[in-house]
């Protein structure tokens, strides 16, 4: 069984999030998208390969905070 792994994008600026899915889509990815950092810490994640590609800048939880806790998850 091929796991598909999951590009997830965490930016608040929606044609950003709308440019990089469709990129990642046509590169055969599986493209998660979400405008905040808590919306993406809200979302149950499965356990298969995956990518992070966030906005340094989001409101509330910035990005390079969020950096810090999914690796503290993760570990």
């Amino acid at each position: 069984m091929q796991v598909t792994p999951i590009v997830f994008v965490v930016d608040d600026d929606v044609s950003v999030r709308e440019s990089l899915e469709l990129l990642i889509r046509c590169e055969g990815w599986l493209p998660a998208a979400f405008a905040s950092a808590q919306e993406f810490l809200a979302c149950p994640r499965a356990l298969v390969p995956s990518c992070l590609v966030l906005d340094v800048s989001l409101p509330g939880l910035n990005g390079l905070d969020l950096q810090k806790r999914v690796a503290v998850e993760r570990t």
